[in-house]
């Protein structure tokens, strides 16, 4: 949760690279979003326009959600930071910062909490697996090469093996981009994608969405 747009949309632009990713400009948007979605991991600014980043961690305790924080803030005061280490699975980074600095603090925290139910880093759906850490994806243990909007396309999939994804999702998710919907950039990217894993790797749902084929 970052208000600072043009810092959400750099930080935002690079770990998509990687991850499927979501903001929220303020603590409204994140518990909305907080409500409807599992995430693994939350990245939070502690001043925000309407209210203080630790809102939003006592907001999680008290509908019992558990996930990691790193804690982004201007502040260097060592009270403070003493209080964002109290929250649990929970680390801080001062701005400025490098995003070298950023990933790797984010693979410690994801580590740290691998065995818990919210995070994997291998996802698997019958002879397709995907190892989101080492960002690989394998058909029968051979490597695939994927596309950057592949990977990330077939890993929301992979992350809701019994759901079915509508295109409105798979805009919002993985191109953040309302015209998505109505261009045929998701029909591309899951024929791309079925050339590669095989025609009946993802299913579709007429007039409703994909999933994949757990096969």
């Amino acid at each position: 949760m970052e208000d600072n747009l043009a810092l959400a949309k750099l930080l935002g632009t690079h770990l998509r690279q990687t991850y499927v990713v979501d903001h929220a400009g303020d603590l409204a948007t994140s518990h909305y979003l907080l409500d409807i979605h599992d995430y693994d991991l939350l990245i939070l600014d502690l001043i925000l326009p309407d209210g203080h980043g630790l809102e939003l961690c006592q907001y999680l305790t008290e509908n019992k959600l558990s996930l990691p924080i790193l804690f982004l803030t201007v502040e260097t005061d060592i009270e403070q930071k003493t209080t964002c280490l109290a929250v649990g699975q929970a680390d801080y980074l001062t701005k400025p910062f490098s995003l070298a600095e950023l990933r790797s603090r984010l693979r410690l925290l994801l580590q740290k909490t691998s065995n818990s139910t919210h995070f994997t880093s291998v996802l698997r759906a019958g002879v397709i697996e995907l190892n989101s850490e080492l960002h690989q994806v394998y058909l029968d243990k051979k490597p695939i090469m994927l596309s950057r909007k592949e990977f990330s396309l077939l890993e929301l999939l992979l992350l809701h093996p019994k759901q079915i994804l509508s295109k409105a999702t798979l805009a919002e998710k993985i191109w953040q981009d309302e015209e998505a919907i109505f261009g045929n950039s998701i029909e591309t990217t899951i024929a791309s994608l079925r050339r590669k894993l095989g025609k009946d790797s993802i299913i579709t749902i007429k007039g409703v969405g994909y999933r994949i084929n757990s096969r």
